[in-house]
């Protein structure tokens, strides 16, 4: 594609020799994750948890950390690809763009709704459905700093819509990207480049700027034959970090142009500030204010999201007591119009205010005991007031290890499509609630020797208020959507490293899932509890990385994942394997074979996006990185 070559040839002739080391500004360092032993991996300092820094190894809760050395390593060309390392989540590919990413079930590209992704603090789910859309999600996969998968309710931080889980990506600080950098790939799938260069900005700051492309190639239909849903773009951006006597400073954004298979354009961007004080006895604060927007074409219909948001929050440090608070405001305006006739949205526009305020208290009940209560209230102009409580107590036995249990409450809003999405004649506009879950968590980690950590959770979560589709008592249509369904799920979580010798460490995880579903009594919903996804009960992860020699990597990653019992999906077992060659002045030259067990593989149930998926390569040479 133009995109991408352009970009290539602007990468090979932007470069040049590389820029001498620019002196950092004074700041905290961010953590180096890469060739870390597993000790330190536990020591390294976290912040989804609590909303403050503290490490993995303390931390109350079903956490899987994905490092910047795991995401060079895994030879991915996309972040959900990436975000397949995480043992606790289910990711789906549905076709050449589009993924359905959960945690804890209910996946499927409709129903994968339960799930807060925030880039940088920057939340990306859509409130047309109150799920990520993956096809307009981009960043340079080796600027991010790590990702943090939290599986479980995260409502009392992070408020509604943290239902089963959080992923919280972090991206790198412009100190720690000076110079020039360039990453070039091609493959039989993917081709993708990206240029990127930093540099001093006053005594006390630095700033880079980049711009990357992509072009995936077509999938495959579930008969044969191509799907014509090739998709491609290119985004530009840059961020700008720097301190003086008033704080530390973050400024950031980006703008992009995807388009998918000539009938889908997205267009958007976002800027964000970022201001981080520390005011002594009195804790840090900090705050924060993003605009994000976002174009949709799709042929006749028009999607247009504006977000604006601005928040607070403060950490302290009082004896025994670890407390942090804070609120936000968040105004979305959302626009969809579509020709008549079809399926639309009544009103067209609407304009939602959000509003909330959390706080939360780590209380060190004994050395060893920490018990941690805390609540957050959210009120929605279009669905009322949630309020969302969370208690955790964690027992540190003193050997390393952390016996830890939890009880949350969380909450599912109401999208746009739950409540103003009509079809004249056959779907009505309702009242559709909230989605409720309460959470039970039993958690124990463990470093039972320098070379073997692992981690086990329990869960138990009841839903309510699931969604549903019941006819009109009288004429059966019109249709409308209600909250007609319940049940719970329960399953285990566990993930182990063991490193076999100092150039070879194996990672395993696992998790299960049992569901069961049913309508309350006297309710009736057409589409039989499709609300609840399609889910494997089981998947296991294998990755094996092994440095063979002083330059030479490699990598072998296993995946098996149980059939999808509602869509009669088989299961299946793909192997990844990569082979990297690094040389001592930064450039990496590295070759990706993915899928390589099966000639095709189904991963969804979705009908309307059955798309097949066979035997990829991809070759990536990277400098500067």
């Amino acid at each position: 594609m133009s995109i991408v070559a352009g970009l290539a040839a602007v990468a090979v002739l932007g470069a040049g020799p590389e820029a001498p080391a620019e002196p950092r500004a004074q700041e905290v360092e961010p953590q180096d994750l890469t060739s870390l032993t597993l000790e330190q991996l536990a020591d390294i300092e976290i912040t989804s948890v609590s909303r403050r820094p503290q490490q993995l190894s303390q931390a109350a809760a079903s956490i899987y950390v994905i490092t910047r050395e795991d995401i060079r390593r895994s030879g991915a060309a996309s972040l959900p690809e990436v975000l397949r390392l995480a043992p606790n989540l289910q990711v789906q590919r549905v076709n050449a763009g589009d993924y359905a990413i959960t945690a804890r079930g209910f996946n499927s590209f409709e129903t994968a709704n339960k799930l807060l992704v925030l880039i940088d603090g920057r939340s990306i789910y859509t409130t047309l459905h109150s799920g990520v859309l993956w096809d307009a999600q981009g960043v340079v996969l080796e600027d991010i700093e790590r990702i943090e998968v939290i599986s479980g309710p995260g409502g009392a931080l992070y408020g509604a819509n943290a239902v089963n889980g959080v992923i919280n990506i972090t991206t790198r600080s412009a100190r720690e990207t000076m110079g020039p950098a360039i990453a070039l790939g091609a493959g039989t799938e993917d081709r993708t480049a990206s240029l990127r260069h930093g540099g001093r900005l006053g005594d006390a700051g630095a700033w880079r700027l980049f711009v990357s492309g992509f072009d995936r190639g077509d999938s495959e239909l579930e008969g044969g034959g191509p799907a014509d849903d090739a998709t491609a773009g290119v985004r530009v951006g840059g961020r700008a970090d720097w301190s003086n006597a008033a704080g530390d400073w973050t400024l950031q954004g980006d703008l992009y142009d995807h388009e998918v298979a000539g009938d889908v354009v997205l267009q958007g961007g976002f800027a964000l500030g970022r201001w981080r004080r520390d005011l002594g006895g009195y804790g840090r604060l900090e705050a924060q204010a993003y605009y994000d927007h976002t174009d949709r074409v799709n042929g006749p219909v028009v999607e247009e999201v504006r977000t604006w948001d601005a928040s607070l929050q403060q950490a302290l440090d009082l004896g025994r007591h670890a407390l942090v608070w804070g609120g936000g405001y968040r105004q979305v305006e959302n626009s969809l119009t579509s020709p008549p006739g079809l399926a639309g949205l009544v009103p067209e526009e609407r304009r939602i205010t959000l509003g909330n305020l959390f706080v939360q208290d780590q209380v060190s009940l004994t050395d060893a005991v920490i018990l941690t209560v805390g609540i957050k209230l959210e009120d929605s102009s279009f669905t009322g007031t949630e309020v969302l409580p969370n208690v955790r107590l964690a027992w540190n036995r003193g050997d390393g290890s952390l016996v830890w249990g939890a009880i949350s409450r969380a909450a599912r809003t109401a999208s746009r499509i739950d409540r103003d999405l009509t079809l004249p004649g056959f779907l009505v506009g309702g009242d559709f609630q909230s989605e409720q879950l309460t959470a039970f968590e039993l958690g124990y980690r463990a470093q039972p020797a320098p070379n073997l950590s692992l981690s086990v959770t329990a869960f138990h979560h009841d839903y309510t208020d699931l969604r549903t589709v019941s006819p009109d008592p009288a004429a059966f249509v019109p249709l409308r959507f209600a909250n007609g369904g319940e049940g719970h799920t329960s399953g285990l979580e566990a993930w182990a490293s063991y490193e076999v010798s100092p150039g070879w460490r194996l990672d395993l995880g696992a998790t299960t899932l049992d569901k069961e579903f049913r309508l309350k009594p006297g309710e009736i919903d057409i589409t039989s509890l499709a609300s609840v996804g399609d889910d494997p009960s089981w998947q296991v992860l294998l990755n094996s990385r092994a440095q063979l020699t002083d330059s030479l990597e490699l990598d072998v990653r296993l995946r098996a994942v149980d059939d999808l019992p509602l869509s009669g999906v088989d299961g299946y077992v793909e192997a990844d394997v990569r082979l990297g060659w690094r040389l001592e002045n930064g450039l990496e030259l590295a070759l990706t074979g993915s899928n390589l067990l099966d000639d095709s593989r189904l991963e969804t149930g979705d009908l309307s996006r059955r798309r097949v998926f066979g035997r990829s390569a991809y070759l990536t040479l990277r400098a500067g990185f």
